[in-house]
């Protein structure tokens, strides 16, 4: 028993590891990786009954979290790295996470289409894709802190957890189109290099407020949606998590700070990666699955 709790732990901490990686590449979404990896549902349930519920649900959050911030702080270094010499193969990578995961979603929804359904997923693709086309606002100085700069920080929190929660908007890239991404970036490179920690800080406050504010907000209202409009609202996140795709790829390319390579042997690895990413995702949902249906034949005979 014991054994088993230790490996759903383990287990919850690599998916707060990979939503903790997601938040680094803009266009990807903390939310779709949480659909994709089947914890989304679970996620909503511990937050919005964590008073009901409250052991079960730290036992699911804690670890999540944790996974989260190693995730993050560990891989921003490398994957910055990787993201200004190599953008096109590593969006690619995560690309086919994506599409692989996208059939276990659709199966929630297979057999309930309808034009509504239809029309609304559309919609969230669109919306999704728009996002990329607002120009960003860079004129913000969020190293000049006064009320207004607090409370467009706080706001900004608010905005990126809201993309956060719903699958296929990317945090990343609300924050890049409020012109606060780039300069986040160099404040969290300076915490970690223990450089000027006090101000930083100071500037991380109304963000993660905002992010924890917003996140619980959109946690109720997901769960709201997903129970009395489950149909319509699944299509709405695979539109959200196709249009994401799409916005990957826009941003990497338009990415003035990493440009792009377009020579054969990064177009190559990038298709390489992006089958690798997609079998690879196809596989783990396959032996996911794989110890259910033989519960079910046992139960049969």
């Amino acid at each position: 028993m014991k054994s088993k709790k230790l490996k759903e732990v383990s287990l919850t901490g690599i998916k707060g590891m990979a939503i903790g990686v997601s938040m680094i590449i803009p266009g990807l979404s903390g939310g779709t990786l949480a659909v994709l990896m089947n914890i989304y549902d679970k996620i909503l349930e511990a937050i919005t009954g964590i008073f009901k519920h409250f052991k079960e649900s730290i036992f699911l959050l804690l670890p999540l979290l944790l996974g989260a911030v190693i995730g993050f702080v560990g891989l921003v270094f490398p994957l910055n790295y990787g993201l200004s010499h190599f953008p096109l193969i590593i969006v690619s990578l995560f690309v086919g996470f994506i599409i692989g995961g996208l059939p276990s979603l659709y199966k929630k929804v297979q057999g309930k289409e309808n034009w509504l359904s239809i029309i609304i997923g559309l919609i969230a693709m669109g919306i999704t894709i728009s996002l990329c086309f607002i120009k960003n606002n860079n004129s913000i100085d969020i190293r000049n802190l006064n009320v207004g700069t607090w409370f467009y920080l706080f706001l900004s929190g608010v905005l990126a957890s809201i993309a956060l929660v719903a699958p296929g908007i990317s945090g990343s890239m609300t924050l890049m189109v409020l012109g606060v991404y780039v300069h986040l970036m160099e404040v969290l490179k300076e915490i970690l290099s223990f450089t000027n920690i006090w101000n930083n800080c100071l500037i991380i406050l109304p963000i993660a407020i905002g992010l924890i504010i917003g996140f619980i907000f959109m946690s109720f209202f997901m769960k709201y949606m997903l129970k009395h409009h489950e149909t319509s609202t699944y299509f709405a996140l695979i539109g959200f998590i196709v249009g994401s795709i799409v916005s990957i790829y826009y941003l990497t390319i338009t990415d003035e700070q990493y440009p792009v390579k377009f020579d054969a042997l990064n177009i190559i690895l990038s298709i390489v990666v992006l089958v690798f990413g997609c079998v690879l995702t196809l596989l783990i949902e396959h032996l996911a699955n794989k110890p259910k249906k033989e519960e079910i034949n046992e139960i049969k005979e």
